[in-house]
């Protein structure tokens, strides 16, 4: 199996295939977690806007976190 190597100034990394499968697992767990927020957050707006909060649905919706 075949190592690919990473360069920090001058100090050649060894990147594993672990550590490489352990940063893809982190990526994807974080873009689901995302996911879930997101439309956790359209189905919390879409309900307010049902009970006519529709200001408040508004602001769910356009709110940074």
């Amino acid at each position: 199996m075949q190592e690919s190597m990473e360069v920090v100034g001058n100090t050649p990394i060894r990147i594993t295939p672990i550590k490489t499968l352990m940063k893809w697992s982190v990526t994807i767990g974080m873009a689901l977690w995302a996911f879930g927020e997101s439309a956790g957050r359209a189905r919390a707006a879409a309900e307010l806007s049902r009970q006519g909060y529709h200001q408040e649905a508004r602001n769910l919706m356009l709110e940074n976190k």
